[in-house]
């Protein structure tokens, strides 16, 4: 697999494009050297934002095409967040990083400034987070006042914490002008460093140690800024703004140190010092300087060029006012745009690599890549591959989605009438997430369609229930026969489309089923008990919800069928629930939820949590589990440190029992509609075959989901 490497800047100009092209080049020569690896490309790079100012992804191209591939038409700076247009560009990151993982061995990606987009912080949160991207920011250190260091230090705790970003690198320091201040920040870098020493060597033997984060911020680098590599000559400041010159002295050396307004009132004019000037001039006020040239000492000053601004004369005209600036050796611009066009211009103007040739990129990526001092340590050695797989949201809706595609099964709808489930019958079938089995009279569905502006296509398998209920009759009264069913009943029930779905997947004739958009869970559900039935030795089944947090997913369970468990069956939920989390390739670490943490409260409720916790101990020891243990214990590790210090999941859980179906429902739904999130469910366990159920009030995309999960839970 690749890495995913994300550069995300913390400040204004911090160097994005430089530091972006030294990393590479350091990882490109690095990797070389190890793995003699030069017949691939070994790097794919792509910048969220196009834009004037974006250098890298063209000096790539220009000169370095043979060793790093970019992507195009990646832009996320006229996309508004979340919008549909802005999901689509996010799902085709998607598509690139996780459909061609071994072509490269670095994805690199550049983050956005926030001055680039408003939604800047959030979207650079969204793409790491749910690429699972390692990350580095880049910011700058200018001085080492105190409130500049206070303002410093709170933007890195914001990101450090508050956004709660999962694989941090590190951070690299860009452009220290003073060269003591490095020295002068390490005492505030050092006050980032909140690593805790109390976990103790029992915990740390039961917990994977991939689950310990670095909770302080590594320096990666400091990169001062060099004088004699940052020059700005004035040929650059030529070709950025693209004006004319019609006077333009050693091209090639002549280098810009300062830029200044010609302002004929300032009384200080002829006492200042000009050390590689620029000078912007109205044209209109050209004789007032030449005036003052006249007086300044040549061998104290050097005025290297001069920008004329508003010149609507013909060449010839400036040329000949211009007369004395020539013999001067000062080079001269024209532009008929104002002096304020021009300086608005200039604002942006950062050190434009644009213009550099090769032999000076590099010269740049050699200097600024001797300062990763620790990258061997860093960025060239892989993470570690762990079978545990942490999601956030988009990262496991893109998964489930792709697993389903390639799983290709047969998930049958019996609720075929309703308008959400063709919507959703119709997205499976593009995106061929599924193949939806429609049971229902095909005119009526198509009407439906076409009413509500739905493309549903001819392909999509449709079973007319008056065609094959009958086939199924005599099936139904022997699989119930124990029970009294006898042909004129089953006629009867064999109706209900929910009891013929069931029997076509009995029939394996499809691979799942999802009902529930409109029918009740006891309607969806019971068929399946009495027909489908559960697993040998298993008598019980229940369920689980995936909900979708900000940056992580989390499992509830049981939320929708047993109402009141007993210790036995509450272990058989939590047992259930952490195999099917390992479907999905998700660590199991199991909170079995109560009122009370560790020993802190009584009661026959709590009891029950205390041994059903200690029976999964016994059945499964491989299994991570704490009870009876709080929420808030359960999902902080610093109030899991006060309540519960030596708790095996130390407050790390990803799967939540409820000690009941009321808590269990009554918690979801109001995370659910409180936080605004997805949730995918309710997933039911321990049948012979997949059968799931939706919420009444599913949306679209809970549907598809809910299709998918169905189908990756198929054998």
């Amino acid at each position: 697999m690749s890495r995913i490497i994300m550069l995300i800047p913390l400040d204004q100009k911090v160097g994005l494009n430089t530091v972006s092209l030294s990393i590479m080049y350091y990882f490109n020569i690095k990797q070389n050297s190890i793995y003699h690896n030069k017949s691939k490309k070994s790097i794919l790079y792509f910048s969220c934002i196009k834009n004037e100012l974006d250098y890298s992804t063209f000096i790539i191209n220009k000169y370095f095409s043979n060793i790093i591939h970019t992507i195009k038409d990646i832009d996320f700076s006229k996309l508004f967040f979340q919008s549909s247009d802005y999901l689509s560009l996010f799902t085709k990151i998607m598509d690139i990083c996780h459909q061609q993982p071994m072509l490269y061995e670095l994805i690199f990606i550049k983050g956005i400034n926030k001055y680039d987009h408003i939604h800047s912080e959030e979207i650079n949160y969204d793409l790491a987070i749910n690429l699972n991207a390692e990350v580095i920011f880049v910011d700058n250190l200018k001085n080492d006042s105190i409130s500049y260091i206070t303002n410093k230090e709170k933007k890195i705790n914001f990101f450090l914490h508050e956004k709660k970003y999962k694989n941090i690198l590190g951070i690299i320091f860009n452009k220290i002008h003073d060269p003591f201040l490095i020295e002068k920040q390490c005492s505030f870098i050092k006050k980032l460093r909140i690593l805790k020493e109390s976990k103790n060597q029992i915990i740390t033997s039961i917990i994977p140690k991939t689950y310990f984060k670095n909770n302080f911020l590594k320096i990666i680098a400091y990169i001062p800024w060099n004088r004699n590599i940052m020059q700005i000559h004035v040929l650059d400041i030529l070709n950025f703004l693209n004006i004319k010159y019609i006077h333009l002295i050693n091209k090639s050396t002549h280098i810009i140190e300062e830029i200044m307004i010609f302002d004929e009132s300032d009384e200080n004019i002829l006492s200042k010092t000009y050390c590689n000037t620029l000078i912007i001039i109205s044209f209109s006020r050209i004789e007032n300087f030449i005036d003052m040239i006249k007086l300044l000492d040549f061998k104290k000053n050097k005025i290297r060029c001069i920008i004329l601004t508003g010149t609507a004369e013909l060449k010839e005209n400036i040329i000949f006012s211009c007369q004395l600036l020539i013999k001067k050796s000062i080079s001269i611009f024209f532009t008929n745009k104002n002096t304020i066009e021009i300086l608005s211009k200039l604002h942006d103007f950062d050190f434009n690599l644009k213009m550099k040739d090769k032999i000076y990129i590099k010269k740049l990526q050699k200097f600024i890549s001797s300062f990763f001092n620790v990258f061997d340590k860093i960025l060239l050695h892989k993470k570690n591959k762990t079978i545990s797989k942490t999601y956030a949201p988009k990262e496991f809706c893109y998964y489930i989605k792709l697993f389903s595609r390639k799983k290709n099964k047969r998930i049958i709808l019996p609720e075929s009438y309703e308008v959400r489930i063709l919507q959703a019958t119709s997205i499976c079938y593009s995106e061929k997430i599924a193949q939806c089995i429609l049971l229902g009279d095909a005119k009526k569905i198509y009407q439906i369609a076409y009413d509500n502006n739905i493309h549903l296509s001819k392909k999509i398998e449709i079973i007319n229930p008056d065609l094959v209920k009958n086939k199924y009759i005599s099936r139904l009264v022997e699989l119930r026969k124990n029970k009294g069913m006898n042909e004129y009943i089953a006629e009867k029930k064999i109706k209900d489309n929910n009891i013929l779905a069931t029997l076509i997947l009995e029939d394996n004739q499809v691979d799942g089923l999802v009902s529930g958009s409109i029918n009740t869970t006891s309607n969806t559900i019971r068929p399946a008990f009495q027909i489908i039935k559960t697993y040998p030795n298993n008598t019980l089944v229940s369920s689980i919800f995936f909900m979708l947090l900000s940056n992580s997913v989390l499992i509830y369970g049981d939320c929708a069928i047993n109402v009141a468990p007993n210790a036995e069956e509450l272990a058989s939920i939590a047992i259930q629930s952490a195999d099917s989390a390992k479907i999905f390739n998700i660590e199991p670490r199991i909170a079995m939820l109560s009122y009370s943490t560790g020993d802190s409260g009584a009661g026959y409720q709590v009891e029950k949590v205390r041994q059903a916790t200690n029976i999964v101990r016994h059945k499964r020891p491989d299994l991570i589990i704490d009870g009876p243990i709080q929420y808030d214990a359960a999902v902080s590790e610093t109030i899991s440190q006060l309540k519960a210090p030596y708790s095996p999941i130390l407050g790390s859980a990803n799967i939540f029992i409820f000690p009941d179906l009321n808590s269990g429902n009554i918690a979801y739904k109001a995370v659910q509609r409180s936080a605004n999130i997805i949730s995918i469910g309710p997933m039911l366990q321990g049948l012979r075959k997949p059968v799931n159920d939706l919420s009444r009030g599913a949306s679209i995309e809970e549907i598809i989901y809910t299709i998918a999960l169905t189908s990756i839970q198929a054998k």
